[in-house]
């Protein structure tokens, strides 16, 4: 139930309440008015009665005595008179009083007896009727009868039922117009205010930050508005902010990946001068050799083979280069890990020859694709594999491997799902507690030409990619790095 309908209800009965009882009050008093009318009416007439009677002699005017009953009883209000002499035990009524006086003629003996008048509602022949008895004196002052009056009460019923329906009526129709009015007051200034409040805040949940509401009734619910634009004005300044500062930490992020690989590729230098200086010497002899023997097409023709395959060797490492170098936004695509291994592995093939390494590869051939950016993945692949090739001067063995496992991200309940899980394990040095625990923070290197921002900039693109990250050394035994990426359940479109 709405508040405005809310306070209309209870307003409503609030002055329901006050009305019927004000009502009931009014009834009461205007019963108690009428009463005290019809009393003062019929002591009236027994005044006037009493002031007649006791100037006779009632034994001898009898005759008198009955047309004064008859004269009162004209009266359409009073319903009868009894008149009762004591001393000659007479008896005087009216004609409409036939039967059953004898109460009557009690409350007259009660009013000789304590000379007091007295005061009665009873009910005469179903009829409700009040009495008023009082007594009567001679000269000398002794009681000598005394007389009762009958009115009827119907009367007065009659004007307190036309007093309760006009009030009545008149009730509803103050209620009816304050309901009204109530109605109109609360729909203007509660109930559509606090709608539009409402739209208003739910507008803001669904992230519309422009929503304002225009309130210039004036009140609470106005300067309620005005905070919540206020407060729309702020969060959207906050959003704003916060994006902004995001493209920021986007962009540095960028630039200190780009930093990486540029520095990567400084490591990969000697090893890429001689990868291009091999097929160029081969270039080179073979022309020579074929300026000599110009006579010989077949000869000729081998050497223009060998000529172009070492040239496309060439191009092959250049355009491996351009691409891993290559500075450009984040793609997200189904990747074939296997791929990215093994162009990483050629990229580094002079660095593993040049230090007598014995590499094994265990690639899962059915293994499910991840979704990525290739690029940033071949970076991190490529610092990993770059760190196991470095902690092994002596030469030694590198183990990769690609591989699913059903496992869960660290610190979620019931996440199971499908990983790929590539490894990179070598039989280095490897590395001691202290230093395992910092090989993640910025700056932080045990190489004399390192960055420190290798493995930091690897665990961010893994984090980027909803993965993780686990390690495990041990000194004179070696590392074991285990990288984690949520499968992809989607088509592959490309090698990667």
């Amino acid at each position: 139930m709405k508040l405005g309908t809310k306070l209309t209800l209870y307003l409503s009965l609030i002055i329901i309440l006050v009305l019927a009882g004000y009502g009931y009050f009014h009834i009461l008093s205007r019963r108690d008015i009428l009463i005290r009318k019809m009393k003062i009416e019929v002591q009236s007439t027994g005044r006037t009665l009493k002031v007649s009677l006791e100037k006779i002699s009632l034994p001898r005017e009898m005759e008198y005595v009955q047309d004064l009953i008859d004269a009162v009883e004209e009266y359409e209000r009073t319903l009868g008179v009894v008149v009762y002499h004591q001393e000659k035990n007479l008896i005087f009524r009216s004609l409409s009083i036939e039967e059953d006086i004898e109460p009557y003629l009690e409350m007259i003996k009660r009013s000789i007896r304590e000379d007091l008048h007295q005061e009665e509602f009873r009910i005469y022949k179903k009829f409700p009727v009040f009495s008023y008895a009082f007594p009567l004196k001679d000269r000398r002052g002794r009681n000598i009868g005394g007389v009762s009056i009958l009115q009827h009460t119907s009367f007065m019923e009659e004007e307190i039922i036309r007093a309760k329906w006009s009030i009545f009526i008149m009730i509803l129709l103050v209620i009816g117009g304050i309901v009204t009015l109530i109605l109109i007051v609360t729909r203007k200034w509660i109930t559509i205010p606090i709608s539009q409040l409402m739209n208003g805040i739910k507008h803001m949940a669904k992230g519309e930050l422009n929503t304002r509401i225009d309130l210039k009734r004036g009140g609470e619910l106005s300067e309620l508005a005005q905070a919540f634009n206020q407060m729309a004005v702020n969060l959207k300044e906050a959003q704003d902010r916060i994006i902004q500062e995001g493209e920021t930490k986007l962009d540095l992020e960028r630039s200190l990946r780009q930093s990486e690989k540029l520095a990567t590729i400084g490591q990969l230098a000697s090893g890429l001068a001689h990868e291009i200086g091999t097929p160029l010497n081969i270039i080179g002899g073979r022309t020579e050799l074929a300026k000599r023997r110009l006579d010989d097409k077949e000869l000729i023709q081998k050497n223009l083979d060998t000529i172009a395959q070492q040239t496309e060797r060439i191009t092959k490492i250049i355009q491996q280069l351009l691409g891993f170098v290559r500075k450009k936004r984040p793609e997200q695509k189904a990747l074939r890990i296997n791929a990215i291994l093994d162009s990483t592995l050629d990229l580094l093939e002079h660095q593993i020859q040049k230090q007598r390494l014995k590499v094994a590869k265990d690639f899962r051939e059915d293994l499910p694709s991840a979704i990525g950016d290739p690029d940033q993945l071949q970076q991190v692949f490529l610092n990993l594999i770059l760190n196991a090739i470095q902690s092994m001067p002596d030469g030694g063995e590198l183990r990769i491997s690609a591989t699913c496992e059903r496992t869960s991200k660290e610190g979620l309940v019931n996440g199971r799902q499908e990983y790929v899980v590539v490894c990179v394990k070598d039989t280095g040095m490897g590395m001691e507690k202290e230093v395992l625990q910092n090989i993640f923070n910025p700056f932080f290197t045990t190489k004399d030409a390192g960055t420190g921002l290798g493995l930091m900039v690897s665990q961010g693109i893994i984090q980027d990619h909803e993965g993780w990250i686990d390690v495990e050394s041990e000194i004179g035994k070696g590392s074991i790095f285990r990288v984690y990426f949520p499968c992809f359940s989607g088509e592959v479109k490309g090698d990667g």
